[in-house]
């Protein structure tokens, strides 16, 4: 018989002091954050559910949390250090032990400080995991060798500065209070694909009344939960201008709430004047009845809420966009009546990553355009874990050369032999988060999650917090903070935060903790108000009010690249190998190009050129592609998508510009 994991916590261990279940959290860089409850039978994961009791998780696990054992215990894991004895990329390599691994990356790292500088040692790390102890914690041994980092651009940094300059953070709505919203508009976003617990929170808002908006250049399972403006790619801004403009010149706007908690209003409707409705129709291809139809809604059905996606802030323009779009709620009055990352945590990070153990300036290397970095000659040595950067970064060809030279050491710690594991110098087995601890939050809800160590490591897999105790071990270093353990890490975090509702024993009890919600009247802008205009984003030379900065198109199609909805990234194509590239295409552009569907076209562009499968598809518009993103290349006969990916820094948070990818049909 198995015993309920809803035992109380005296019950919960017993049979020789085995727990008849343990807490895990899924880590992957995902809305949701799952809370798991694991069950292990002679030493082996026997089971994994949702923890009911979680508020945000309930009876729900997404497909790439299900049946996870498989990739856990599957064959293609990497068992034990290894060495390169062939060219790189062409993953030959043999089987070393881990004190001869630490030793030459140790040996590596001296030689190369000393006659290049410690700058040289790139530390390449992002969200593999998103533990706060497993992703931050390795961050110490960089600081204390002086290493130089990646900064961690590719993903929501354009966003991010967007709504800072408005509101001074991202914290907007939180699930419960989006669920209970008259009106929820998806803009960029397709939660059926992203966010398994927002959509259905979606569809049981949708059975009680609520009116679902989804603006979005491509028809997705999403926008099957409402009215669908199906807007051109890229002029988002231009829409949020064009009904900036419609509530202020039919006065719909809520002066009172303007005058208490805004500043800049006025400079604002000089900005937004431009945008006429003829205007804004031509310019995004919607309706003038579509677009009317969508005002008088945002206006009448309240509260409501913007939930804002990641892929719309991905393109040239973003930064602008996303500013645009989250200025409407404040202008009905709807205080951060938007969702884009939640953020909660008051942890001090700087002990986390052992800031102060510095001794010299870091240098950072933009993740965006590394390959153009690495061509340079400043890098000698790459430190690469929880990223897959040779499927998951834009212009692959450049970055492949970097990585194919011969005088940078490289060193990859991982769970399979990824196109990135092929092309190191070392490569070390990394452990499943089934095998290690760690404490998580979530950028969508505002829940503290544990995740327990549930099994002993498949072969001889370390953590990442392991992997740099060793290697400080091995070198001598004598810095304490190099060696804290993982839980002591976690207590100390919890111990300094005023913003998780309990103590660590609470978090082992229940394996989740509720965290408080800063006053979302609290504006940590220069003015302490909601800056419609920022002089501060004016001296930065961002422009002191949004604007809609078009786009201009290199080829005859914009080319966007959203993630298969089995997948996190990069992670789990090895466990779904049959997800193949596809290039999706209108009826009318396969037709002038004379494409039949099904058939091999080619894509190029200044970067390169990807052969790739076509099919027609009423879901995308004319001029426009749409792909998946990040398939292990491997995998694909050898190219994906981001061999033709622009590398584009746009100006807000030097973010990546992905979907601003434009290519040619040859």
């Amino acid at each position: 018989m198995v015993v309920a994991y809803y035992l109380p916590e005296s019950l919960r261990v017993c049979l020789g002091g085995h727990p008849l279940f343990i807490f895990n959290t899924c880590p992957r860089d995902c809305y949701d954050t799952c809370a798991i409850v694991t069950r292990v039978r002679n030493g082996k994961l026997h089971s994994t559910e949702p923890n009911k009791k979680h508020p945000f998780t309930g009876d729900l696990l997404c497909p790439k949390g299900r049946n996870i054992s498989q990739y856990v215990y599957s064959r293609q894991r990497i068992l034990y250090p290894l060495r390169r004895t062939g060219e790189k990329g062409a993953s030959k390599f043999e089987e070393i032990t881990w004190n001869d691994a630490l030793k030459e990356i140790a040996e590596n790292i001296r030689e190369i400080s000393l006659r290049h500088g410690p700058e040289s040692i790139l530390q390449f790390d992002y969200a593999g995991t998103m533990g706060l102890v497993q992703r931050y914690f390795p961050t110490r041994f960089f600081n204390v060798i002086g290493a130089s980092r990646v900064s961690h651009t590719i993903c929501s940094r354009a966003g991010e500065k967007a709504l800072e300059i408005v509101y001074g953070s991202t914290l907007g709505m939180l699930p419960d209070e989006i669920e209970k919203c008259r009106l929820i508009v998806l803009w960029g976003m397709n939660p059926a694909w992203s966010s398994a617990h927002t959509f259905e929170m979606l569809k049981r808002a949708k059975k009680c009344g609520t009116k679902i908006y989804i603006i979005d250049p491509v028809k997705s399972a999403t926008t099957e939960l409402g009215t669908h403006l199906q807007i051109k790619p890229t002029t988002d801004a231009a829409l949020a201008l064009g009904i900036i403009n419609h509530l202020i010149e039919n006065r719909l706007c809520n002066e009172v709430f303007l005058d208490q908690n805004t500043t800049g209003f006025d400079r604002l409707v000089g900005a937004a004047s431009k945008y006429d409705m003829t205007k804004i129709c031509k310019t995004t291809g919607l309706k003038t009845r579509e677009v009317e139809d969508f005002i008088g809604d945002f206006v009448s059905l309240r509260p409501n809420c913007i939930m804002i996606g990641y892929g719309m802030q991905r393109h040239r323009n973003g930064g602008e966009m996303v500013r645009a779009i989250s200025i409407l709620p404040a202008l009905i009055g709807e205080n951060r009546g938007f969702y884009y990352s939640t953020d909660l945590g008051d942890f001090d990070m700087d002990y986390l990553e052992g800031a102060s153990l510095r001794t010299r300036m870091r240098v950072m290397h933009n993740m965006v355009d590394i390959g153009r970095t690495l061509q340079s000659n400043k890098i000698k040595m790459m430190f690469v874990y929880n990223s897959n950067p040779l499927a998951t970064l834009p212009n692959q060809r450049l970055l492949r050369d970097g990585f194919m030279k011969k005088d940078i050491f490289t060193v990859v710690h991982d769970l399979f032999m990824t196109d990135t594991a092929d092309h190191a110098d070392i490569v070390l087995p990394a452990t499943s988060f089934f095998e290690h601890f760690d404490i998580h939050t979530s950028y969508l809800h505002n829940y503290l999650s544990i995740n327990e160590k549930a099994i002993e490591p498949i072969g001889e897999a370390r953590s990442n917090s392991d992997v740099f105790r060793s290697l400080a071990k091995i070198m001598n270093l004598q810095t304490k903070e190099l060696f804290e353990e993982d839980e002591k890490v976690a207590r100390m975090l919890l111990s300094k935060s005023k913003s998780v509702e309990g103590k660590f024993e609470d978090l082992t009890k229940k394996g989740f903790l509720r965290m408080k919600v800063p006053n979302r009247s609290v504006y940590s802008t220069p003015t302490r108000k909601i800056e419609l205009f920022s002089a501060a984003a004016e001296a930065e030379g961002l422009g002191g009010l949004p604007v809609h900065a078009e786009v201009r198109r290199t080829q005859p199609f914009i080319l966007l690249s959203p993630v298969h909805k089995f997948l996190v990234r990069s992670q789990y194509h090895l466990r779904w190998p049959d997800i193949r590239p596809v290039v999706y295409i209108s009826e009318k552009d396969a037709l002038e190009e004379n494409i039949e569907s099904g058939s091999m076209i080619t894509l190029k562009n200044e970067f390169d050129e990807w052969s790739v499968t076509c099919e027609t598809s009423d879901s995308v518009l004319p001029g426009v592609l749409v792909t998946y993103s990040v398939l292990w290349p491997k995998l694909c006969g050898g190219k994906n998508v981001n061999f033709v990916t622009t590398d584009f820094v746009q100006k807000y948070g030097q973010n990546s510009a992905f979907n601003s990818t434009f290519v040619k049909i040859i």
